[in-house]
């Protein structure tokens, strides 16, 4: 998946506060930040008159935008689904929640999806453990 550099702003924010910000969430905060803010405007859409926020999924308090990509690995072999609008897609199927995701993936076995998936939203740069990113 390539990234259109053009589709990004860069925001300065005070050294400290990023320095801080690396303490805590080691593998970049660009998802960090992106999540604040769409939670946000989630939150404030009414007051600040917005009617149509980019589509995405909620993993409890984790916001996953469109196009993020979710993986897993099951003997060997990767499997990756995405967000598309408000939905959990993998093999052209939709799924309810991430739990029924993972145990789709892993062979129908019950699984924790926080423990088994691994998160690459559009910014990051890395695929994320699903549990380093729960709050």
């Amino acid at each position: 998946m390539s990234t259109d550099l053009n589709a990004f702003v860069a925001i300065p924010l005070p050294t400290s506060l990023v320095t801080t910000l690396l303490r805590i969430h080691p593998h970049g905060i660009s998802g960090l930040i992106e999540d604040v803010m769409a939670d946000f405007l989630d939150r404030n859409k009414e007051s600040l008159g917005i009617e149509q926020l980019p589509g995405g999924v909620y993993w409890e308090a984790l916001f996953l935008p469109e196009k993020t990509q979710i993986r897993t690995t099951y003997f060997s072999e990767v499997k990756i689904a995405t967000i598309e609008n408000e939905s959990i897609v993998w093999n052209g199927e939709i799924y309810a929640s991430f739990a029924q995701l993972s145990n789709a993936m892993r062979g129908g076995k019950m699984t924790n999806a926080w423990r088994e998936l691994q998160i690459k939203r559009p910014a990051d740069k890395t695929w994320l453990p699903a549990q380093s990113l729960r709050r």
